[in-house]
């Protein structure tokens, strides 16, 4: 009896590492990565039967999606991970998950994925597959360039065209409004969270738009504008209703220019990076205000 109740906390043990390891008990990541999945099916109202469904499958994909995708960068990052404050107690770091270990778990978050996507119609499928080349190689082009979150940003909001594929299988185009609206949301946000590491990665040799930006932080701000005016143009162009559009690209802007402020204050880099979580969440609320009230 002693020795199967030893087993059963090694096993515990052992799955609550691998959880850490997927971020699983730090889900804002995943929540950031579901929020354009959300705006891509809330945006396109041609049929409300799957709504529901739909959103809940997104959710399930966004958070394995994600935790794969922490497997990876830490399975590419181990050596630099240990030289960092911030990531210096990550489970492949201190041993607790090995690296063979990681990669099961990996794939066993990629199989949950695959189970996910196809539920869906085939050109969500497709269109899904589409981006997985960027999501692997994300980790490594910190060796190689200055502009990782430009890649980052293109991957965590494919969901936007994602999501309005599976509700309508012709592609409105002026979806890529929203789609880069999201991009450049989260080019400004992930550089923001980038200061943290700004001097570990300059000794490690390692690049970042932070870095590049260190001392010209108000292109972070025109980040954010850019976005703005994107999501505005999509709500003007697709909603009827041009005041209640002007009114939530309004929110928008001053979301937007009170996290710039809390930035350019010193302000807690992680908490500014984090109530993206409620934001996402309320743009889409605003998306869905506009088209289903």
């Amino acid at each position: 009896m002693n020795k199967i109740l030893v087993m059963f906390k090694i096993i515990i043990t052992k799955c609550k590492d691998l959880l850490i390891l997927g971020r699983y008990n730090n889900p804002a990541g995943a929540f950031l990565l579901m929020w354009p999945c959300y705006w891509g099916v809330l945006s396109n109202i041609s049929t409300k039967e799957n709504l529901f469904s739909s959103l809940f499958l997104f959710g399930v994909g966004s958070f394995v999606m994600r935790g794969a995708g922490c497997c990876i960068n830490d399975i590419f990052d181990k050596k630099f991970d240990k030289k960092v404050e911030r990531t210096k107690n990550r489970p492949l770091v201190t041993g607790k998950i090995i690296v063979k270990e990681a990669i099961i778990f990996t794939f066993f978050q990629l199989f949950i994925g695959l189970m996910v996507v196809i539920q869906f119609n085939p050109k969500v499928i497709i269109c899904s597959f589409l981006i997985i080349p960027i999501v692997v190689i994300y980790p490594l082009l910190k060796r190689v360039t200055y502009f990782p979150q430009i890649a980052l940003g293109l991957a965590f909001n494919w969901g936007v065209i994602v999501g309005s594929l599976n509700q309508d299988q012709n592609i409105n185009y002026s979806i890529f409004y929203l789609y880069f609206a999201g991009v450049f949301l989260t080019i400004a946000y992930d550089t923001i969270y980038g200061f943290q590491d700004i001097k570990y990665d300059k000794k490690l040799g390692l690049k970042s738009l932070a870095i590049l930006l260190e001392n010209n932080k108000i292109i972070i701000f025109y980040l954010y504008m850019i976005s703005f005016i994107l999501f505005l143009t999509f709500f003007l162009n697709n909603f009827s209703n041009k005041i209640t559009s002007f009114l939530c690209g309004f929110v928008i802007f001053i979301i937007f220019s009170y996290q710039y402020i809390l930035f350019k204050r010193n302000k807690s880099l992680i908490k500014i990076f984090k109530t993206n979580v409620i934001y996402g969440g309320l743009i889409s609320v605003l998306i869905a205000i506009q088209n289903y009230l």
